[in-house]
């Protein structure tokens, strides 16, 4: 168990190290021999777990769809139905450091799924994943009967999914554009519209 445990750890640390890497230097910098070096490992251990930088590049992108599947999933155990629902969704925006380094390394990944054929099914499945979380929490505004009698979930679903990409985009290459307490504040007022409820303070730009 516990050789188990650590060769997960060590998985978790290359990964973050691929991340880092694509912050600083972009994706092209990432190769086994980079990734040791950041991670202060040698060569060779790295190759232990990927031995090639394809794959080494292709759980990184998986690794970093899963950290936002769990900090969504901790997000879901917010009380309030609609607090819940913005904590959720709020996970899909670069508001802190870390998740500004996350959707940086991230858009990187998607744009290299563009010429990479490896790395394409990872893509499609974090896009699909997305989306199934957005029709997941207004279906569930709905059923607690949060949701205005005239939306439509798969409709809105396309809407708020784009909105949300859009505002990740801003976020990453324009913040100067958007703050993040705005891009939080524009978020909770989608929402909030779609309950049919005023904004709260906690909302404001």
């Amino acid at each position: 168990m516990s050789n188990r445990i650590d060769a997960t750890a060590r998985r978790q640390e290359l990964a973050e190290a691929v991340w880092r890497i694509i912050v600083r230097d972009g994706l092209s910098a990432v190769s086994v021999r980079a990734v040791a070096a950041e991670a202060g490992l040698a060569t060779g251990s790295v190759r232990h777990f990927f031995p090639s930088q394809a794959e080494l590049v292709s759980f990184a992108m998986t690794a970093l769809a899963d950290t936002v599947t769990q900090r969504v999933r901790a997000a879901a155990r917010t009380p309030d139905a609609s607090d819940r629902v913005l904590a959720m969704l709020v996970e899909l925006l670069p508001v802190t450091d870390r998740t500004l380094a996350e959707f940086t390394a991230y858009l990187d990944f998607m744009e290299r799924s563009r010429t990479d054929a490896s790395l394409r099914p990872v893509a499609r499945e974090s896009v699909r994943a997305v989306r199934e979380l957005v029709v997941t929490v207004l279906a569930d505004l709905r059923a607690l009967g949060l949701l205005r009698p005239e939306v439509d979930v798969p409709a809105e679903s396309v809407r708020l999914h784009a909105f949300v990409d859009g505002l990740t985009l801003q976020l990453v290459v324009a913040p100067e554009l958007v703050s993040r307490d705005e891009a939080r504040g524009a978020l909770e007022r989608w929402l909030r519209e779609l309950q049919g409820v005023a904004a709260t303070d906690g909302g404001r730009a």
